[in-house]
């Protein structure tokens, strides 16, 4: 495999850019794209030349289309045929395999060539799953997104208000103490944490949550929260 890389100073710029704008990745707090091309690395490649070829891709990586065409060849080894899939700007090849991990081997089958000339965002893999571990935001995208895959369409819906998100994600936090039948929040998550679980701006985070302490739906109780009109916040999470 060869390929150009990018200087070091243009390199994590275009690769956030790019992240920014793939499917899976949009939407994110700024951080979480950080994080990701952090661990990334920009590519560039000749139209022709080979990226992987037949039993070297193994996974540990996968790569976003910042500019021109990948051409992925699969071979069928019981009919040896040859599947040809193209990869376009702002596709991704191999997120799947880098999601799962060891779990599930990289087809030996498969070869990438540069279809067009090229420029890839290329994300080590093992980075990118704990960076899932550790940012509920890009779970929820990563779920999305192959929810879609599998049901071919658009029925899987992000359309929800930032403050909305808020408040779904604080409900899911809320929990019933049996002594004093109230509704609590134990340890009320910093706003950057919820704004990670909300998939949402951290000023959309505090401002969700002082909007329900002002309404009267709920009050501080430190570190936790109160919530006095469980009923209301389940209806503004809807």
């Amino acid at each position: 495999m060869h390929a150009n890389l990018q200087q070091s100073f243009d390199g994590p710029d275009a690769a956030a850019s790019a992240i920014a704008q793939a499917a899976p990745f949009r939407d994110l707090p700024e951080p979480v794209v950080s994080s990701l091309a952090e661990a990334s690395s920009v590519r560039t490649y000749s139209a022709g030349e080979t990226v992987f070829a037949m039993g070297q891709f193994d996974g540990s990586e996968f790569m976003i289309v910042r500019s021109g065409k990948l051409q992925i060849a699969h071979a069928d080894p019981n009919s040896g045929s040859m599947l040809i899939e193209h990869v376009g700007a702002g596709e991704i090849f191999g997120l799947a395999w880098a999601v799962i991990g060891e779990e599930m081997r990289a087809p030996a089958g498969v070869s990438l060539a540069a279809e067009q000339d090229c420029e890839i965002v290329a994300v080590d893999a093992a980075a990118l799953r704990l960076i899932v571990s550790q940012r509920p935001s890009l779970t929820r995208n990563l779920m999305l997104y192959f929810a879609r895959k599998v049901l071919g369409d658009e029925r899987v819906s992000e359309e929800s208000s930032p403050e909305r998100r808020v408040f779904a994600a604080l409900s899911t936090l809320a929990e019933r103490d049996a002594v004093a039948a109230e509704w609590r929040i134990a340890r009320m998550p910093k706003h950057r944490e919820l704004a990670d679980r909300a998939n949402v701006d951290e000023a959309d985070a505090a401002n969700a949550v002082a909007k329900l302490i002002q309404t009267g739906v709920a009050r501080r109780n430190y570190p936790g929260l109160i919530i006095d009109d469980m009923a209301q916040l389940n209806r503004l999470a809807r």
